[in-house]
């Protein structure tokens, strides 16, 4: 049993990045292709974006700002499995979007003796650059256990950061992995619950983990989601797709042609400078789709009494999950340096929304202000709409596969088109939904919205 699959990738050709980089627009961060006489041929079929583009398309640019960069921020990275090129595929990334800055303090520590695996080493790399990405100042430990194989070094892990690490109050906690919840054992839920209460409650320190990438089922046959991101102590990080100088508009239903080449009537992507869109994250042409819905191990949590009608409502009740999301998709992905190439990245928000709150606990602590500690506790209380890029239903193009309206997985049919899949999916609503919880946070509106209700506490 994998706890996650990882590599959700498209390979960009290292002579092409410049192009990728040219005025940091993100209408041209596009996957370029070469001609016969070596000469380069931006195209549109697949999207992508540099750290320069989503810190413009969540609105970063007003905490830099005011100063807030991560300094004196640390940030922990749970991965798994041993790996031996993270700082210097980090300082590669680091150089060609940041030259002007200092490198980021950064160490790799290994609970254990985790295997090497080249499986995982592309999310390592991604989950690394994309936390230094959001928060260039912040010091990063990626902290690294067997916990592909074992379940029980997933507890190994937290326990090493909640009482055997130097990480104080204020540490944020980066976890882009998890396993469906039946997968664990009633012994090893209670073990890493107490360690999660204690990291939270005692040390103040915040936990992220993803939903998964597999929809409402994640491949069973009936819907299931992620833990630890079904934890009360930990916010769980759903997926959208974001669009952001162009817009998708599916003709098609079939992604790939007779060539194998990829259809363009699928990915069509019109350029268009003035949108700034996300939706639910489901893409028909890889099968992938964010994880969200209903625990079946845990209770509605106190903090999410504002939204408990609206789980009830759904087939099942107990702690819905995500809380919020954060752009994920491969089209629309993000640029990652891995094994001597740049490439299109999906699956990369958790380690973007922990590197977030990391600029908002220095602010906290610059204002003289408790650290976030259990964000959930907030979250639900914020009232303000401003506060968060709400994901509501839309269908994009003429044809199914644009329908961005759930996270019920697409499949392939036998004549080559998508199809939705036998298992349904969780709608996407005004407001909060379980599929992208409240939404992205909105940069500085964020903010001031989080410190009024923590400071009414």
């Amino acid at each position: 049993m994998n706890i996650k699959v990882r590599n959700i990738i498209l390979i960009v050709n290292l002579l092409g990045l410049s192009a990728c980089f040219e005025d940091n627009n993100q209408s041209r961060c596009t996957a370029p292709t070469y001609n016969s006489d070596g000469t380069l041929e931006q195209t549109n079929i697949i999207r992508c974006y540099t750290p320069q583009d989503i810190q413009k398309a969540y609105q970063l640019d007003e905490f830099y700002n005011m100063g807030l960069t991560g300094a004196g921020v640390k940030i922990v990275i749970v991965d798994a499995y041993a790996n031996r090129t993270t700082a210097e595929e980090l300082s590669v990334f680091h150089d060609a979007f940041f030259p002007n800055r200092d490198m980021p303090d950064f160490q790799s520590i290994t609970v254990g003796d985790p295997e090497y695996n080249t499986s995982w080493e592309s999310g390592v790399a991604v989950d690394t650059q994309w936390v230094h990405a959001i928060a260039p100042d912040a010091s990063i430990d990626l902290v690294m256990g067997q916990i592909d194989t074992s379940l029980d070094s997933l507890a190994d892990v937290i326990n090493y950061i909640v009482n055997e690490g130097d990480y104080a109050e204020g540490t944020i906690v980066s976890m882009n992995l998890g396993a469906i919840e039946s997968h664990y054992s009633e012994d090893q839920i209670k073990t890493i619950e107490t360690l999660l209460e204690k990291g939270v409650m005692d040390k103040g320190i915040t936990f992220f983990a993803s939903t998964g990438d597999y929809g409402s089922s994640n491949y069973e046959d009936e819907p299931t989601i992620y833990y630890p991101a079904s934890s009360a102590y930990v916010t769980a990080v759903g997926g959208t797709l974001l669009q952001y100088g162009w817009s998708w508009y599916p003709t098609s239903n079939t992604p790939y042609l007779d060539s194998d080449d990829k259809n363009p009537d699928y990915f069509n992507s019109p350029d268009n400078p003035s949108v700034r869109l996300e939706t639910v994250w489901n893409e028909a042409w890889a099968e992938i789709a964010t994880g969200g819905g209903i625990s079946t191990l845990f209770d509605i949590p106190d903090f999410q009494a504002p939204v408990a009608e609206i789980i009830d409502n759904n087939t099942a009740t107990g702690r819905g999950i995500p809380d919020l999301a954060w752009s994920s998709s491969v089209n629309g992905g993000v640029l990652a340096y891995y094994d001597g190439s740049w490439a299109i990245h999906g699956d990369a928000a958790t380690p973007q929304v922990a590197a977030f709150f990391g600029l908002i606990n220095q602010y906290l602590a610059e204002q003289g202000m408790d650290y976030i500690g259990h964000l959930n506790t907030w979250l639900y209380q914020i009232e303000d709409k401003n506060a968060f890029n709400d994901i509501l239903p839309i269908t994009q193009g003429t044809v199914l596969a644009g329908q961005q309206v759930n996270n019920q997985l697409f499949e392939y049919l036998n004549d080559g088109s998508v199809a939705y899949g036998d298992v349904l999916g969780y709608s996407t609503t005004a407001g909060w939904d379980l599929t992208t919880g409240f939404g992205s946070p909105r940069g500085k509106d964020f903010l001031e919205a989080l410190v009024k209700v923590m400071s009414e506490d």
